[in-house]
């Protein structure tokens, strides 16, 4: 239990950082799919070096911000597609692997949400048609979500050694002033 606390009390900037920003981008006004979700469960694991935790931290953004904007039926879906996105997500990225684990993460996602909504919605005809109807439809979301997840995720790279710091300056901060 001490690693554990300790070991949140090295990352308690980043648990800050993401909450906040994930579950304020989400409750923000802001175009269609176009959040650092998706990057962000990139991007955890590579920053944190801890899956469980940086999992841990993208689902309690999700659920801070759809305790606010509410839920639907294929949630689960959703919280399911990041914890795997996290789960593969290397340690170690480079730019290009970036590039190419954005797109994969980006069109993953949308294979997966949009069989869910045609699955869990009556506005599609449950045959062929309507699968295809319902991915048609889907098209300028999925544009959204691949160049947000893009964008997201070399910004959150461009900015890491930034980021590393500032978790570096929180963490001796609270441990100078915790007696």
């Amino acid at each position: 239990m001490i690693i554990f606390i300790n070991f949140v009390k090295s990352q308690l900037f980043y648990i800050i950082f993401f909450s906040t920003i994930l579950a304020l981008y989400r409750i923000i006004p802001h175009p269609p799919n176009f959040t650092p979700i998706i990057a962000s469960a990139i991007m955890a694991p590579f920053l944190m070096k801890n899956k469980m935790v940086s999992i841990i931290l993208v689902i309690l953004a999700m659920l801070l911000s759809d305790l606010i904007i509410g839920f639907h039926p294929y949630q689960l879906v959703i919280y399911s597609l990041l914890i795997l996105i996290s789960l593969v997500s290397p340690k170690i990225l480079k730019y290009k692997n970036l590039f190419f684990y954005g797109i994969f993460s980006s069109l993953l996602f949308f294979l997966v949400t949009n069989f869910a909504v045609w699955l869990a919605w009556d506005y599609y005809s449950k045959d062929m048609n309507g699968l295809i109807l319902c991915y048609t439809l889907a098209l300028p979301f999925f544009t959204n979500t691949l160049i947000s997840t893009i964008f997201f995720s070399f910004i959150i790279k461009i900015l890491s050694t930034k980021l590393d710091k500032l978790n570096y300056k929180t963490y001796y901060f609270f441990a100078k002033h915790e007696n």
